[in-house]
């Protein structure tokens, strides 16, 4: 129906008007609705490329928080590890400590040991060789009055 009210529009309109300003107007007409046209079609590429670039943006933010997400879990078990690794590396090493000082104790209860025996050795050889010198000067200094009382007795006897 529309075609038959245009054709009759353009055998009115050509009547009345002249073809040059028919089809200028007829042109206008186009332009505009090509215009109308192209404004709506951008409008929906403006639209749908912002829907794109929020779903974009949204689509990267989430994948951006499950890497974060991944990150600090790894962080977290790598400082998790870390920390036992310390742990057993200050449990070894206090044990290694420990072992050395018992060792240690050990080798002065061994050495002192040894040097309070060898100081008995020394005190009993000393009082035995004190003891010898006392009975030795004891002994040389009976003989001493026996040789005394000898010669007494002799030089008494004998003059």
């Amino acid at each position: 129906m529309e075609e038959t009210k245009r054709s009759e529009d353009y055998m009115n309109m050509s009547l009345s008007v002249s073809p040059e300003k028919y089809f200028d107007s007829r042109f206008d007409g186009q332009e505009k609705l090509f215009t109308e046209k192209f404004n709506g079609l951008k409008v929906q590429f403006d639209e749908r490329t912002k829907s794109i670039e929020t779903n974009f943006g949204e689509r990267f933010d989430s994948l951006e928080t499950k890497f974060d997400t991944r990150i600090d879990g790894l962080e977290t078990k790598f400082d998790t590890r870390i920390d036992g690794l310390e742990a057993k590396f200050d449990e070894r090493c206090n044990s290694i400590e420990s072992k050395f000082d018992q060792r240690i104790d050990n080798l002065e209860t061994k050495f002192d040991e040894r040097c309070n025996s060898i100081e008995v050795k020394i005190d009993a050889v000393d009082r035995r060789s004190k003891w010898s010198t006392n009975l030795i000067f004891g002994i040389l200094g009976l003989l001493t009055a026996m040789v005394g009382t000898l010669l007494s007795i002799t030089a008494i006897r004998g003059f």
